[in-house]
């Protein structure tokens, strides 16, 4: 095993579509770690690039990683040119002067290359647990796509145990072959002091009252549609109920019906889909929440009851996939699409002060025990792993 590693790292997901979804946010907080806690290695950071602004994302790359051992190989390309290089895998991107000993991939595909030594992360393999919630082309790419990756590198990253055994059997992969490594929330979510909170942020998004708070993408997986039927069903029977529901996140496929639940509700007026928001204002909106809910019906890890948790938030999450492995002890579980559970445990949280400050603490409590200085650590060990495997 050579002592000091060129370790490449492909952040085209990041360049591309940013680091306000999740696997955006784990590429940057990854690479970030890794920068921090390795004072070996050296790290390439690779990527195929077919945003004329993904440079934003480079020199914020450049910053954190000021004086520490790394380089940028970025290749300006267009969708076309990209989706003609995954097809026949050409040219490689050795052709273009990247040298490594290992290659990691961390978003489910593997750019052309020469490469032996890949990992791979799989953040979830929703789109075979879930087929209808996604495109038939979608389904039959990615299945396709992931499992002949998956075969291909010589070690896959998992967030969770939950997405471990996925792809264990879905994919038929040994279970040797697959590391878990969790992630954690990013540093700026924490619980701010009561002077730090700053109600402007939240008039920005048309907040002017309490408010329950859901975090994510706007497609079906997500359950969206839960929440407000049990937010319709409390406003029903609670004519006190002064609570507005505020869902942040951006549009996803299939999101249709998720507006539309909205605005059939009578109380439509009080349920606001703040779309993206930047990360300064969603730490104000999570911290100025009286309630975090979070109805998915799978994940593979899931970042935002983590977040919430972080800043001390009570979490009602969906009791399925890896959320159990997340919130566990520090939230409240509740049966997923069960709207009626849902309901009673959000009024239960919202009417009982002492139930509501101790799961606060709870949540705090739990999102201790992740970190991105853990969750690099175990990745460099897989990264030295890799070198070892023939």
């Amino acid at each position: 095993m050579k002592s000091i590693l060129r370790i490449g790292i492909d952040i085209s997901t990041l360049l591309n579509h940013g680091s306000d979804i999740g696997a955006g946010r784990y590429i940057f907080n990854l690479v970030k770690s890794l920068l921090e806690t390795d004072k070996k290695n050296t790290y390439i950071l690779t990527g195929r690039c077919i945003l004329a602004d993904c440079f934003d994302t480079v020199n914020k790359l450049k910053k954190e990683s000021a004086g520490r051992r790394v380089e940028l190989k970025i290749f300006n390309t267009t969708q076309k040119k990209l989706d003609l290089q995954n097809r026949f895998g050409f040219p490689p991107l050795e052709l273009s002067g990247l040298r490594v000993d290992i290659l990691h991939c961390p978003d489910y595909l593997v750019p052309p290359t020469l490469n032996k030594n890949i990992i791979l992360t799989i953040h979830d393999l929703a789109f075979v647990r879930f087929p209808e919630f996604n495109f038939n082309w979608f389904v039959k790419k990615y299945t396709r796509e992931v499992s002949k990756n998956a075969r291909r590198a010589k070690i896959v990253i998992a967030d969770s145990i939950s997405t471990k055994n996925d792809i264990t059997r879905f994919f038929k992969i040994k279970p040797e072959k697959v590391g878990v490594v969790y992630l954690a929330a990013d540093r700026i979510f924490n619980r701010l002091p009561g002077n730090k909170k700053d109600k402007n942020f939240l008039k920005k998004y048309g907040i002017d009252k309490k408010y329950i708070l859901s975090v994510g993408t706007i497609e079906p997986r997500k359950n969206f549609i839960t929440l407000i039927r049990a937010f319709n069903s409390i406003r029903k029977e609670n004519p006190d109920f002064n609570y507005k529901l505020v869902i942040v996140g951006r549009t996803g496929w299939k999101s249709e019906a998720t507006y539309a639940e909205r605005e059939n509700s009578h109380y439509r007026e009080d349920i606001i889909f703040a779309g993206r928001v930047p990360d300064e204002d969603l730490v104000q909106i999570y911290n100025q929440a009286e309630l975090f809910v979070y109805p998915s019906l799978f994940e593979g890890f899931g970042l935002p009851p983590l977040e919430a948790m972080s800043c001390g938030l009570p979490v009602i999450a969906s009791d399925t996939s890896s959320l159990r492995e997340v919130v566990g002890d520090g939230g409240i579980l509740v049966k997923a699409g069960d709207e009626h559970e849902l309901a009673n445990m959000i009024l239960n949280v919202l009417k009982n002060k002492n139930l509501k400050e101790t799961l606060g603490e709870k949540s705090l409590t739990r999102a201790r025990k992740f970190s991105w200085a853990n969750t690099a650590k175990k990745t460099i060990e897989l990264y030295h792993k890799t070198t070892l495997l023939k």
